[in-house]
C-alpha cells in the first residue's frame, strides 16, 4: 500500500477540484440563457483553487495554480470567444482576478506562516535554555535532554512517525525530566544508593513533570510522554504501571534512547559503555522494558548516526547551550 503524505493529498485535492470545475465549464453550453447563467457561475468557481492553494502552499503554490487556471480559462475563451464586448471585458477582468486571488492571500499566508515559525523557534529556544539549566543540576548532564531529543527524533523518523507527531514527541523527549525540579538536591545529587523512601520520592517526578507541562496548550501531547517515560513494556514501570500499547508511542521510542544515552554517557557513578555494549544491554531488555518493534528499528540505525549526535551534544561545553546558530550562556 502506497503511503500518501498530507502534502501530496492537498496537491491531489487542488488538481481534482480544478479538473472538475474545468470539465463542467467546458461541458456546459452558453445557450440557452439558463445554461449561460450556469456557465458564468462555473467561471467564478475558478477563483477557488488559487485561494485554496494560497492557504495550503503559500504564494508560490498559489501562483502555480493561478497559472494552470489561467491556461484553462484562456483556452476556453479561445474556443468560444463572445461577440459581446461587455462579456469580453468581464472575462479579461476575471482572468486578472485569478491572479489577485492568488497573490494577495498567498503573500499574507506566507507572512503569517513566517511569524508563527519565528514564534515557535523563540519558544523552542526558551525551552532549550531552561531544560539545559535543569540538566546542570545533575553533574555532567548539561546536554542530556538535547541528545535524547535528537536520538528520539531519529528513531521516530525511522519508525515512520508523521511530522506533527514527531514534533510532539521531540518536545516530550526534551522535557522528560522537568519534573525533577520538584526533587530535592539531597536526593537528586546523592552519590550513594537511594533508600526506599528516597526512591519513592524520586519516582514522583514523571507526574510532577506532567502537571507542569500539561498547563501549556501546545505541549499537552508532550505531557503524556513526560508522564510515561519510565513505564516498562511488560507493565513493571512507574508511575501507572502501563503495559504494551497502553504506553504512548513517543514514550516507547524514548525509553530505548534514554537508556542508550545513560549507558554511553560519562557519569560519576558508573562506567561508560561502548556503543556495542549498550546495544547488547538494550537487546537484553527487549520485550521486558522495551517494545520489541521499537528495538528492532533502533538496531537498524547505523552506529555512526548515533555517535554523531552524541558528539554534537557532548557534555562539558563550558556552560553554553547551542540554540540554532546562537550560543547562550546559562
Amino acid at each position: 500500500m502506497v503511503n500518501i503524505s498530507g502534502q501530496q493529498k492537498r496537491i491531489m485535492t487542488v488538481v481534482v477540484v480544478t479538473g472538475v470545475i474545468a470539465l463542467l465549464h467546458y461541458a456546459t453550453p452558453i445557450e440557452p440563457h439558463f445554461y449561460h447563467k450556469i456557465h458564468i457561475i462555473l467561471r467564478k468557481l475558478y477563483f477557488l483553487p488559487p485561494v485554496i492553494s494560497a492557504a495550503w502552499f503559500g504564494l508560490r503554490g498559489a501562483c502555480v495554480t493561478a497559472f494552470a487556471v489561467s491556461l484553462l480559462f484562456i483556452l476556453h475563451a479561445f474556443l468560444d470567444w463572445p461577440d459581446n464586448y461587455m462579456e469580453q471585458a468581464n472575462q479579461v477582468g476575471e482572468l486578472v482576478g485569478f491572479w489577485i486571488a492568488a497573490v494577495v492571500p498567498g503573500w499574507l499566508f506566507d507572512r503569517q506562516r513566517s511569524l508563527l515559525l519565528d514564534l515557535a523557534h523563540a519558544n523552542e529556544e526558551t525551552l532549550l535554555v531552561l531544560v539545559s539549566a535543569l540538566d546542570l543540576r545533575e553533574h555532567n548532564t548539561c546536554q542530556h535532554s538535547q541528545r535524547v531529543r535528537e536520538y528520539t527524533d531519529l528513531l521516530a523518523f525511522r519508525y515512520g512517525v508523521d511530522e506533527k507527531l514527531r514534533r510532539e514527541i521531540n518536545f516530550g523527549a526534551l522535557l522528560h525530566d522537568v519534573g525533577k525540579i520538584a526533587v530535592s538536591d539531597q536526593i537528586l545529587l546523592k552519590p550513594d544508593r537511594l533508600t526506599d523512601e528516597e526512591w519513592q520520592e524520586m519516582r514522583k517526578h514523571p507526574e510532577a513533570g506532567y502537571r507542569i507541562v500539561n498547563q501549556i496548550e501546545f505541549l499537552k501531547g508532550a505531557a503524556e510522554i513526560v508522564r510515561s517515560h519510565h513505564e516498562h513494556y511488560d507493565g513493571t514501570g512507574y508511575p501507572r504501571g502501563l503495559k504494551g500499547d497502553e504506553i504512548p508511542l513517543g514514550s516507547r521510542l524514548f525509553m530505548v534512547v534514554d537508556v542508550y544515552d545513560a549507558l554511553t554517557s560519562p557519569r560519576p557513578y558508573k562506567e561508560t559503555l561502548t556503543h556495542d555494549d549498550a546495544v547488547k544491554e538494550i537487546l537484553r531488555l527487549k520485550g521486558s522494558q522495551f517494545d520489541p518493534a521499537v528495538v528492532t528499528i533502533f538496531m537498524a540505525i547505523e552506529p555512526e548516526e548515533l555517535l554523531l549526535i552524541g558528539e554534537r551534544y557532548k557534555d562539558g561545553n563550558d556552560g553554553f547551550v547551542k540554540t540554532n546558530n546562537l550560543r547562550v550562556k546559562i
